[in-house]
């Protein structure tokens, strides 16, 4: 559907600044703990407005807000590449944020009501597949274009996907407010407002995937890459599309294993499994060693599209307003500071204990996110 081209077209321009990371320390003299600043703002936007912004979508008409999401992200893109100093990158990854924060909620209702109990874990899949397509080529292509001529010329991507999210998305089909059918004792356990633990588990989910994604993927292994291993941004972003093209495979097995064992056992348990094998990273000391690291995690990592499907099969419509902006903000907790602390981290430790750190809190996110979420889905509560 278009909604997916659209979506695999901006995630290609929100996913393009990791390999750029090194160039930008390098060109304003940075620490690493000052360039990760760059990844933290975009997320502390979004963590902002995600949930005065979640309420605001589910009464607005979709198409009009991607279209905004698209045209704010274009302007922020437009601000980083012009940017004379620190400070204007900062400026412009935070208009980015805001920007994105709109358009991918905006997806997430707009998949959530278009979703049923039969084909949400397909949609999903998709979903995810369309952001898998995105994030692999955006750093490739922007790595490309970064060793080529500079990381200024490589905001072209966001700048082109946000235009044409503008012209675009304000035309697709609009679909209106579902209508999820519950039993009688689900409705009266469910109260006036979502349960708490509901919302806490997935969100913890939520925020232990952003973890490994800022703080790991996106922050830790550029700059491992260029400082220790002497690699480029061509170079950085080719091993990043890697792990991500893996990806494909994990987002068609994730979607199976929903089918068989549930959201819930399987978004938590795939996520204690990433943080095991995040382990990996830290005994690398070339670069053949950074892609095998890279490989193992790609196949356990199966996305945030299968955890937003753990939140809408738990919750009726009317709650997904704010629980679908409490997860996307509980996210946005992780995606913010895990870069800053692995900044701090390799400042003054090592790559080797950032690496340790990170898979550590990702296996504790896991487990306490088991604790919390309940095993019953609604849909199954509605069946009984």
């Amino acid at each position: 559907m278009p909604l997916l081209f659209l979506l695999a077209g901006l995630e290609m321009g929100v996913s393009f600044f990791g390999p750029l990371l090194p160039q930008v320390q390098r060109d304003f003299n940075l620490s690493a703990g000052t360039v990760a600043l760059a990844l933290a703002i975009y997320n502390g936007i979004r963590l902002a407005f995600n949930i005065p912004m979640s309420r605001f979508i589910a009464r607005s008409p979709l198409p009009a807000l991607l279209a905004a999401g698209g045209a704010i992200l274009a302007g922020g893109s437009l601000t980083l590449a012009l940017a004379p100093s620190f400070p204007f990158i900062l400026l412009g990854r935070a208009i980015m944020g805001l920007g994105s924060a709109l358009f991918f909620l905006t997806i997430q209702f707009w998949l959530a009501r278009l979703a049923t109990a039969e084909n949400k874990a397909q949609l999903f899949s998709y979903h995810q597949l369309a952001g898998i397509t995105g994030s692999a080529i955006g750093p490739a292509v922007a790595g490309l274009v970064a060793g080529w001529l500079s990381w200024r010329y490589s905001a072209v991507f966001p700048i082109l996907a946000g235009l044409i999210t503008l012209l675009v998305g304000r035309r697709l089909p609009y679909p209106g407010a579902g209508v999820v059918t519950v039993s009688p004792q689900t409705e009266r356990g469910a109260g006036g407002r979502a349960p708490l633990r509901e919302v806490l588990g997935p969100g913890l989910a939520m925020m232990a995937l952003l973890i490994f994604s800022n703080g790991l993927m996106n922050t830790m292994v550029p700059l491992f890459a260029a400082r220790d291993l002497q690699m480029g941004p061509a170079a950085i972003g080719g091993i990043l599309m890697l792990g991500t093209v893996q990806r494909f495979g994990a987002a068609f097995a994730g979607a199976r294993l929903v089918r068989i064992f549930g959201s819930r056992n399987t978004v938590i348990g795939s996520l204690a499994v990433l943080g095991v094998a995040a382990f990996s990273f830290v005994p690398v000391t070339s670069a053949v060693g950074l892609v095998v690291a890279i490989s193992i995690v790609s196949w356990a990592n199966l996305g945030g599209s299968f955890v937003i499907a753990l939140v809408t099969d738990r919750l009726p419509e009317r709650h997904w307003g704010t629980a679908l902006g409490l997860n996307r903000s509980m996210g946005d907790v992780g995606a913010m500071v895990a870069p800053i602390l692995a900044g701090v981290l390799i400042d003054h430790f090592s790559f080797r204990v950032a690496f340790a750190v990170m898979a550590v809190l990702i296996v504790i996110g896991a487990g306490v996110a088991f604790v919390l979420t309940t095993t019953r889905s609604q849909h199954a509560a509605a069946r009984a």
